[in-house]
């Protein structure tokens, strides 16, 4: 194995610790994409079975099972609460030349994970491009350094 498989196998476990025992997050494991997907799917279809199997509080009934996404985004809003960017951030600086400069750089250009997988996907598996996109889509922000290990971080092998 390379220097840099230890290395972002390395990042990885670091990250799943700090998310896990640090920040008090439960790290679902997969497989890869489809079983990622599924357990998406079940998750919804856990959090539906929930919300239809309460009562409404208000005195008006409605037919709607969870919140509308305003409301839902009012309660998030709560400044002790941490969003799915600020898990992110978090997760970014674990990376090697990942500052809190970096990883707002990424966030404000990709503020999940996943909407960066999906940046790369586009780019049709050439790593190259792959691992200098964040360089070149920051203007030199982000180095290729860190632009490569983030690359690592979500794709790695």
């Amino acid at each position: 194995m390379k220097t840099s498989d230890w290395e972002s196998i390395e990042t990885y476990w670091q990250g799943c610790f700090t998310t896990e025992i640090l920040e008090g997050f439960d790290v679902q494991r997969t497989s890869g994409l489809a079983d990622t997907l599924r357990k998406y799917g079940y998750l919804t279809q856990s959090i539906v079975q929930y919300y239809t199997s309460l009562e409404p509080e208000d005195e008006v009934r409605s037919p709607k099972v969870c919140p509308p996404f305003t409301d839902f985004i009012k309660r998030c809003q709560d400044s002790d609460k941490m969003t799915v960017s600020d898990v992110f951030a978090t997760q970014l600086m674990q990376v090697p030349q990942v500052t809190e400069d970096v990883a707002i750089a990424v966030l404000d250009l990709y503020p999940t994970l996943l909407s960066l997988a999906r940046a790369y996907i586009l780019l049709d598996g050439d790593v190259g491009a792959q691992e200098e996109m964040l360089k070149k889509q920051s203007n030199n922000v982000i180095s290729g350094a860190a632009s490569r290990n983030i690359f690592q971080l979500v794709w790695g092998s």
